[in-house]
């Protein structure tokens, strides 16, 4: 990244997201960093002769940061399926367009794989389109060794303007890594482990499957889809366990796609017997999507293990029509992310993007007004969070489980300057208000990535 501006005051609403001083009415930021936060006074005392101070209208937040998005692969798809010139509105429109047209369909369209140049490219041409929603970060879920090439080399040739940690993907049960210890062979040839890494590139958990998708009906549920069918384990337990215990060992933690009550249960056991939770939790072990009947057990069970809830309110926004269908009743309670709140667990938000809608305001919505596609009335309205605990799990949930909760997800001093300002206040606007909330700037570690014009 560009040498970022000197010292500046930005003097606005702000919602810090700390809770000791969730509001502030200024913030200098030297250098990449913040300074000092709070009463203008007292802030513009602790300046710097010479400091520029800038008034802004809206309200400032920390940068979203999105817990689960596949980043590098929604490069590749908006290299093929976008103008050079598409803007955020007509990136978000292709990928909903091309994921309903073939939810299977590749992330790249050439007769040979995508080369280092090619990933390059795509990390190139995703980042403004994610600065302009407000991202300053993202959790890349599912990183293969060529993916993580493409954003080593994307961090030498100092083109990283998104901080990115990757979540190696050794590709468990496929030709490449068969079983548990090619998985270990594979994960041990990667220089570093989980945490590794600067600001802007750092190593997360290892990515792991252990049951299937919800909306085929292979999530492995404690009650049956139907019949004695309880859905698909990709894993046993014993080999996850095994997985599970070498990983913690060795300094790598795991993010496990456990989507039904079964999975969710089976992975924290694993957990459990891997290590203490001062051993689990500085490693920042993941379920993800945990979505489908999650219990109260589990879901308190992850609170007390450091287990991060990284959730999705998209993919139950996707599918709720046919989730319907095959749960009746039970879709009620599908996507809790209330219950997983009230049981004391980290939740992180992201979108699993492209392959479902990314856009925070409209998932923050989702999970607060309940709205779901193809459902007349809202679903589960028990379930539903305020618009301000959406955007703290896009902020400071997010920075969790990006390994970076002293550095990123507040606004603070001495914390990372990585900021967005929106035209609405999450703490007093509605859900509908949010979701129509315009991106006015975002900011990076003190440099400006995105700015709105008039007539964006």
């Amino acid at each position: 990244m560009p040498e970022q501006a000197a010292a500046r005051l930005v003097i606005a609403t702000i919602r810090t997201m700390d809770p000791a001083h969730p509001l502030a009415e200024a913030m200098l930021v030297v250098g990449d960093r913040i300074a000092a936060v709070g009463p203008l006074d007292a802030v513009r005392a602790a300046a710097p002769a010479g400091t520029h101070e800038e008034r802004l209208e809206g309200v400032v937040l920390p940068g979203f940061i999105d817990a689960h998005a596949h980043a590098q692969r929604a490069g590749l798809k908006a290299l093929q399926l976008t103008e050079p010139g598409a803007d955020a509105e007509g990136f978000l429109a292709a990928m909903l367009a091309d994921g309903d047209a073939d939810p299977d369909a590749p992330d790249w369209l050439g007769d040979e794989p995508p080369t280092i140049d090619d990933r390059v490219a795509a990390i190139r041409r995703v980042q403004p389109l994610l600065h302009e929603l407000g991202f300053t970060g993202v959790v890349d879920p599912a990183v293969t060794l060529e993916e993580l090439d493409g954003y080593r080399e994307a961090h030498r040739l100092g083109a990283l303007s998104m901080r990115v940690v990757a979540m190696p993907y050794p590709e468990l049960g496929t030709e490449r890594t068969p079983d548990v210890d090619a998985a270990l062979a594979l994960l041990a040839g990667i220089d570093g482990a989980t945490g590794d890494g600067d600001d802007l590139l750092r190593l997360g958990p290892i990515k792991v499957y252990y049951d299937g998708e919800g909306m085929k009906g292979q999530a492995l549920l404690e009650r049956p889809w139907a019949g004695d069918d309880h859905g698909v384990q990709r894993v046993s337990a014993a080999e996850f366990a095994r997985l599970a215990a070498a990983c913690i060992r060795s300094g790598w933690g795991l993010g496990v796609h456990a989507v039904g009550s079964r999975a969710v249960a089976e992975v924290l056991d694993a957990f459990e017997a891997a290590g203490s939770p001062a051993e689990v939790e500085p490693l920042r072990c993941q379920l993800i999507h945990a979505y489908l009947e999650p219990s109260a057990e589990s879901m308190a069970r992850a609170a007390r293990l450091g287990v991060i809830a990284s959730l999705q309110p998209s993919i139950v926004w996707s599918n709720a029509a046919g989730l319907a269908v095959r749960l009746g009743e039970r879709m009620e309670q599908v996507g809790p992310v209330r219950a997983w709140l009230d049981a004391g667990a980290t939740v992180a938000l992201g979108s699993d993007a492209p392959y479902f809608p990314f856009d925070p305001r409209h998932l923050v919505a989702m999970a607060a007004d309940r709205r779901m596609r193809g459902v007349a009335e809202p679903v589960g309205a028990d379930q539903a969070i305020t618009v301000l605990e959406g955007v703290e799990a896009y902020t400071r949930g997010a920075a969790r489980a990006s390994l970076a909760e002293g550095e990123r997800g507040e606004l603070r001093a001495g914390m990372l300057a990585d900021w967005v300002l929106v035209d609405v206040d999450p703490a007093e606007c509605s859900a509908g208000e949010f979701r129509a909330a315009r991106v006015l700037r975002t900011v990076v570690g003190g440099r400006e990535v995105f700015r709105a014009t008039a007539d964006s």
